[in-house]
């Protein structure tokens, strides 16, 4: 007895259907533009906080971390690899520790996790334009923010460490205030596309 897979879905009525879907939530797509505009104009304004508050933002969540990790040596003490994984969990908290009571001492380890962070956004970005692409030409606009976010990413990393205090809250609000514009510019499109009746090409 052979087990049949669903069959491919039309891709009409992929289309279709995303498009429904977009045109269905365009207002919270909206807020979300909104907010990570807003977000980018304030840390455009105030890249030295900015990057204070996101140093001390990747101290706490390396604590935090490290804590998980103690609980979990705790429940697998006597095991294979206990030591290794106490010790990994000790630096955590080390480095997390050291970035709350200096966080300029972390701006290096920050700027290059902010990078990675930059490309993942650029990288995720792609599908999303893809998606608006059945309802809106402006889909376009989202492929640019994919690659500024990418070639941030770079220019973090080929610019350390001078660029690891003050590139930190000015590239965040950068990335956030042309995501978030186009993301709103994207969104209010859909608002205008169709409820699902018809399949535009």
């Amino acid at each position: 007895m052979s087990f049949d897979p669903d069959p491919p879905m039309d891709p009409a009525t992929v289309r279709r259907d995303m498009r429904r879907y977009l045109h269905a939530h365009w207002r919270a797509f909206s807020l979300q533009g909104l907010l990570m505009a807003f977000a980018g104009v304030a840390a455009l304004l105030l890249p030295f906080v900015a990057t204070i508050v996101s140093t001390l933002f990747f101290g706490w969540l390396l604590i935090l971390l490290a804590f998980a990790g103690l609980i979990a040596c705790f429940r697998m003490r006597g095991a294979e690899g206990f030591w290794s994984n106490l010790a990994f969990t000790l630096l955590t908290l080390l480095l997390g520790a050291i970035i709350l009571f200096d966080p300029f001492a972390g701006a290096v380890t920050l700027t290059t996790a902010l990078a990675v962070y930059f490309l993942l956004v650029g990288l995720a970005t792609f599908p999303l334009a893809l998606a608006f692409r059945q309802s809106t030409g402006r889909f376009v606009l989202l492929v640019v923010s994919a690659l500024v976010n990418v070639a941030l990413a770079l220019f973090l990393v080929i610019g350390l460490p001078g660029t690891a205090v003050w590139a930190v809250g000015s590239f965040l609000g950068i990335s956030l205030l042309i995501s978030g514009i186009s993301l709103l510019l994207a969104a209010l499109d859909a608002r205008t596309g169709p409820k699902g009746g018809s399949d535009r090409r």
